[in-house]
């Protein structure tokens, strides 16, 4: 795997920057008979959603040749926990483990200290089970991916991004019920699955040459979230390359 590929921050890991969801704008008009319209039914989520204690965010994306997968808990106040999976072809499925909290991102993952070629770590740590302290603005990389789709961040998305006239109808997802606010159309279309009881976001759907995923559940399951023991965890020189 290349070795710039896996120093990228966590935005570009994922890809899911807002910036995709910006060529998603144009929307078209329309609303079924008995539906809210469009930007009623965001109000109603953007509520629902800002309500929640905590909710989790699974996704998949895929850019080129690389497919991401990720699963993220994401807490009212902002701190997350979750993991990361990349898969390129030819190579091991990259993995890591991260801890947000506060202005502190830990990272725990044997196979970029591997390629970064360490084996060893000060303090006897094991490479395998150390969590590495990320750097300011790496940590600041990583909670700008995921701030656009929760709290606030997902608020503020959804409202920038669904501003025009919105297509509602009513679908299943799977087994399930749900309202979907979409606009149809051109190279990409955004779609949200909303389950109409509750007003919560169940799924965002991107189309195009960078596809994403994104699945909401795990509603108002907060727990709080800790920090690494100190024992496992290295900081490294400032002039160290990110873990």
């Amino acid at each position: 795997m290349p070795l710039g590929l896996l120093r990228l921050p966590f935005r570009h890991r994922v890809g899911i920057a807002p910036l995709l969801l910006a060529g998603a704008l144009p929307l078209l008009a329309g609303c079924g008979q008995g539906l809210p319209s469009g930007p009623t039914l965001i109000d109603r989520v953007v509520a629902s959603m800002d309500g929640l204690s905590a909710y989790q965010i699974t996704g998949t994306s895929r850019a080129v040749d690389t497919t991401t997968s990720f699963r993220v808990l994401v807490l009212h106040d902002g701190n997350f926990q979750g993991t990361l999976d990349i898969a390129v072809p030819h190579a091991a499925i990259f993995h890591s483990d991260v801890i947000a909290i506060g202005s502190k991102v830990y990272v725990r993952s044997p196979t970029e200290l591997e390629e970064l070629g360490i084996t060893a770590l000060p303090g006897n740590l094991n490479p395998a089970t150390t969590w590495v302290v990320q750097p300011h603005a790496v940590a600041v990389s990583y909670r700008q991916s995921v701030e656009p789709f929760a709290g606030a961040g997902l608020a503020s998305t959804l409202r920038r991004a669904m501003r025009g006239p919105l297509t509602v109808r009513r679908s299943k997802l799977g087994a399930v019920a749900v309202l979907v606010v979409e606009e149809p159309g051109g190279s990409s279309s955004l779609r949200l699955f909303v389950a109409p009881t509750t007003d919560h976001l169940l799924e965002l759907a991107i189309s195009g040459d960078q596809p994403i995923s994104l699945a909401y559940g795990a509603f108002g399951r907060s727990r709080e979230l800790a920090a690494p023991p100190a024992s496992q965890v290295y900081v490294p020189p400032t002039q160290a390359a990110p873990g």
